[in-house]
């Protein structure tokens, strides 16, 4: 029970005030223990976020994918996928997303992450992708790589929704489908 106040405090602080303007001391004061005592638990600050952000992003990819499912067609489907992984993700929960592309900036040179957590939201996103296109449209995902780039933009979009600096998501999902299906918006080659 401990532990879940724990992940619950660092879940709330991580949300409003962002990974680096969040303490160790500010978790354990919000779960009602020891900044000791959180160290029982978890071995860093990264640790807690990450023990928070993959089963979190894990349920918005989920959240995706089933809305992904009610749609009919590739042009559809592909640009809800772009929309949720540019727009909603980033933008869910006070822009949750934004704390751990905090904290890997700010993470000491050489510090592995906790797990590889990219690889598996790629391999997820490719599947997606899959999914959703027609066969003949399958190679231009090139293996995993068009989901690494989705994910690289994902990057940048988390940090923009925290600043403020709305774009046009959905132009720039259209623009997207069109490289990606071969085809333009209305469906014509």
């Amino acid at each position: 029970m401990k532990r879940d106040a724990i992940l619950t405090a660092a879940f709330n602080a991580f949300s409003e005030k962002g990974y680096s303007a969040t303490t160790m001391t500010e978790i354990a004061r919000l779960a009602g223990t020891t900044v000791a005592n959180l160290y029982v638990y978890f071995d860093s600050k990264l640790v807690i976020l990450y023990e928070i952000y993959e089963p979190w992003l894990i349920e918005q990819l989920h959240r995706l994918r089933a809305e992904v499912a009610l749609l009919n067609g590739p042009r559809k489907k592909v640009e809800r996928i772009l929309v949720g992984i540019w727009g909603d993700i980033p933008a869910a929960d006070n822009a949750f997303a934004n704390a751990l592309i905090d904290a890997l900036a700010s993470a000491p040179a050489g510090l592995s992450k906790p797990n590889n957590l990219l690889v598996s939201v790629e391999n997820f996103l490719t599947q997606l992708l899959k999914d959703a296109l027609p066969p003949e449209r399958i190679g231009a995902l090139g293996g995993d790589l068009f989901a690494h780039v989705i994910w690289m933009a994902f990057d940048g979009f988390v940090i923009n929704q925290r600043i403020g600096d709305h774009r046009d998501i959905q132009h720039i999902t259209q623009m997207t489908a069109t490289l990606l299906l071969g085809e333009e918006p209305n469906g014509s080659p």
